[in-house]
């Protein structure tokens, strides 16, 4: 388990550690499944994208405890200084709050709810 103070930690930086632990479940998730290598990228791709985890945020925000809607909102919040033309700035700083969700439950020790929440959207 990574030892690092959720309150603390800026917002931005858990999205930075957050968008890989996401990447690599979601590889893991494909690997398991057997896709080979063409397939497994063309499925990651539409995974680990803001779009994509902008929806999965909209899904599963009501079942997110109040702890990690903090992180969110404040991820979400933070001093974004520019964005992708693939989406919108919304959807970005929804992605943004998504992947300080996954890095503080991947910071908690929370993998399996990783793999939940990969099981429940992406399958």
């Amino acid at each position: 388990m990574v030892s690092i103070n959720l309150k603390e930690t800026n917002g931005l930086v858990l999205a930075y550690l957050g968008d890989s632990v996401w990447e690599t479940y979601v590889r893991e998730y494909f690997v398991l499944k057997g896709f080979n290598l063409r397939n497994l990228n063309n499925n990651v791709v539409k995974h680990v994208n803001a779009k994509a985890q902008s929806e999965i945020l909209k899904k599963i925000l009501p079942e997110v405890d109040e702890k990690y809607l903090q992180i969110i909102s404040k991820a979400k919040n933070g001093n974004i200084k520019s964005f992708p033309q693939t989406c919108t700035m919304m959807e970005y700083r929804e992605a943004t709050g998504f992947e300080a969700y996954i890095a503080a439950l991947y910071i908690d020790g929370e993998i399996e709810k990783i793999k939940e929440i990969i099981k429940n959207n992406i399958g």
